[in-house]
């Protein structure tokens, strides 16, 4: 067993990183991490730490290697710092089991779950990772988000796995019949998943089609070789008035265009401003677009922003929203607004500040609110802007950073939670791509190439949210969160008087 523990660490990790999009091998995370949990059987807990550690760097890299396009400090930072979750998890779980084997299999899934949720309070938030999001590619398996969002579906991935785990594991003094059942009830669980997709999405009604609105998703295609060029701003103006007003002649009613489309500080210059203006008022159409916002906090010392304006023909009163959940060590360090010194230090990032209020854009015909990029990757952040009145998510981003990567998939793909989580459409705009539009129900109405310039017009019901997860919330990570600290608790209980075994390999 000692020469093979390694081998069967990084198989977990390999297998569970392409269980994950583009890659449409979702089941497989499943049973992806039962060969992990057995290579940690039976030995020390800070060797179970290492194999934990080594686990967290193959998934990480494998899931996030695109980071190092932007910049690869920040992408080794992020991997290093991610692989501490799972090494703290099975060091702390190999403390448990000699105590408690049912409590210690318990802590697995709470551990996780408290983290990946607790790190979205704060700047190091990166919940990416939710096994959940590998089962994306499937919407019947995954409508019960509804129900507990994403956290619930990651859950399930947890069930699977620890119930295969146990059915095979010597440590568990379980009879054939009942491993038989354990694996019997594994089966059981996904299956209930999926015939309550198979039922409920039957179940959900429309809004009348009187409601109904055309929006015109742009995609200008602005690579980082021509965007952020001295004297290509003209260019940028031109490729989205020319898009657009073929979107408006198709029939579109709003129009939304990606993060950061115009690469300027619209706002701050008169000049510009009045340009788009000008072509709002020309076309007779709202415009959402993202840009560079700053404000002056003190001399030679600005707040700069990565903001979504909405332009409306014929009226001078503007609505913006300054991005809250930057993208860490991408978009800034964390903890840099609170430490100056912080700013000073260069990794390749960019350094924006966080915006401080959740914004609501009102048009005639709909009410939504615009998640800028990496903000669409939080169910909590998502859930709170449709509990203030949103009955349509607009996602704009700006993927082209990220080259010809997986990273495309993987993100465009957490739309279809953010979907079924809120029981509301979401529709998404992306400078190179992936644009889209996803139904209440998670389906995909339409989707463009990456690396192509283009537009979608698609047709949308808003509807205010009605799901469970609206109403409810984070109460399967908070619930969690309860269960991990007791399980730490009595882990660590007396430990002075611990006295560690020697294990045989």
């Amino acid at each position: 067993m000692k020469e093979i523990r390694p081998y069967l660490v990084v198989f977990s990790a390999v297998l569970s990183f392409f269980s994950f999009p583009p890659f449409p091998f979702g089941p497989l995370m499943l049973i992806s991490l039962v060969p992990l949990i057995l290579a940690v059987e039976d030995i020390p807990p800070y060797r179970a730490f290492k194999f934990g550690f080594l686990w967290g760097m193959v998934f990480h890299l494998g899931l996030l290697y695109y980071i190092g396009w932007v910049t690869v400090p920040g992408m080794i930072a992020t991997v290093l710092i991610l692989a501490l979750l799972p090494a703290t998890t099975l060091w702390i779980y190999n403390k448990l089991i000699s105590k408690n084997k049912s409590l210690a299999v318990l802590f697995i899934p709470a551990y996780f779950l408290m983290w990946n949720w607790l790190l979205t309070k704060s700047d190091l938030n990166y919940p990416w990772i939710d096994f959940g999001y590998a089962l994306g590619y499937y919407p019947t398996l995954i409508q019960a988000a509804e129900i507990g969002g994403v956290y619930l579906i990651t859950l399930l991935v947890f069930v699977i796995n620890l119930l295969v785990y146990v059915s095979v594991s010597d440590k568990f003094e379980y009879s054939e019949k009942g491993r038989a059942n354990l694996r019997y009830l594994a089966v059981a669980f996904v299956l209930a998943f999926f015939i309550y997709g198979l039922i409920r999405v039957p179940q959900l009604h429309d809004p009348p089609r009187n409601d109904e609105i055309t929006v015109g998703l742009i995609q200008g295609n602005v690579t980082k070789d021509l965007k952020w060029e001295p004297g290509n701003l003209s260019y940028s103006f031109d490729r989205y008035f020319d898009i657009s007003r073929q979107a408006v002649r198709d029939g579109a009613k709003l129009l939304i265009w990606p993060e950061t489309a115009i690469p300027t500080y619209l706002v701050q210059e008169p000049p510009n401003m009045a340009r788009m203006r000008a072509f709002v008022d020309s076309i007779g159409v709202p415009v959402l677009t993202g840009i560079v916002y700053y404000e002056t906090v003190a001399i030679q010392d600005y707040n700069v922003y990565n903001s979504a304006i909405l332009l409306t023909p014929h009226q001078e009163k503007t609505t913006i929203y300054h991005k809250m959940h930057l993208v860490p060590m991408s978009e800034k360090l964390p903890f840099s607004e609170h430490y100056r010194k912080l700013r000073q230090i260069r990794l390749g990032q960019a350094d924006f500040s966080s915006g401080q209020e959740q914004t609501i854009f009102r048009t005639d015909s709909v009410n939504f609110a615009t998640l800028i990029c990496f903000e669409s990757v939080f169910p909590g952040y998502t859930r709170s802007f449709a509990r203030k009145g949103a009955e349509m998510l607009v996602v704009i981003t700006n993927d082209m950073w990220f080259g010809r990567t997986s990273l495309f998939e993987q993100h465009a793909m957490m739309a279809v939670f953010r979907a079924i989580e809120n029981r509301i459409p979401v529709v998404r705009a992306a400078n190179t791509g992936i644009s889209l539009a996803v139904d209440k129900r998670g389906r995909i109405i339409a989707k463009s190439p990456i690396f192509k310039e283009d537009y979608l017009i698609v047709k949308v019901r808003p509807e205010a949210s009605r799901s469970v997860y609206n109403r409810i919330g984070d109460v399967i990570p908070q619930a969690a969160t309860v269960i991990a600290m007791i399980s730490m608790v009595i882990a660590f209980w007396r430990r002075k008087e611990y006295i560690e075994r020697q294990y045989a390999e």
